[in-house]
């Protein structure tokens, strides 16, 4: 799978990419900010949130609650506590790619993965806040 076929597919499902010399291919999809980050070895293949919008701004403790959680419960996904910045969490996903797969099958499945975790930490960090 190269490089190309991947913005292809991340075209098709998302609309505008725009290359990010240094950092990659930056798109948006269901409103929150996306990378597809190249590596040197084309086998694998980076996704990352570099910030999750809309999370509100609680205390770090409850947020890092939170990032636990995700870890815990949503598969391929690594959610991060930003060190400097209290509200800033940022999720990737790594894949590497055999033989069998296309960008048709990966990129959609990748970006509805790190959908699904926004939902996910967002409701985490609801409920925790509730309980507390």
């Amino acid at each position: 799978m190269k490089q190309e076929e991947i913005v292809n597919e991340i075209r098709q499902m998302c609309g505008q990419t725009i290359l990010m010399p240094s950092l990659g291919w930056h798109f948006k999809y269901n409103g929150q900010v996306y990378f597809y980050v190249v590596g040197k070895d084309e086998s694998m293949v980076r996704f990352c949130i570099p910030f999750v919008a809309r999370l509100p701004l609680y205390d770090k403790e409850l947020l890092k609650e939170a990032v636990n959680e995700t870890n815990r419960n949503v598969k391929f996904i690594k959610a991060l506590l930003s060190e400097k910045d209290d509200a800033k969490v940022s999720l990737d996903y790594d894949h590497k790619i055999t033989d069998q797969e296309s960008a048709k099958d990966i990129v959609p499945h990748i970006i509805k993965s790190l959908d699904f975790a926004v939902g996910f930490l967002e409701r985490i960090v609801r409920q925790i806040n509730n309980n507390n």
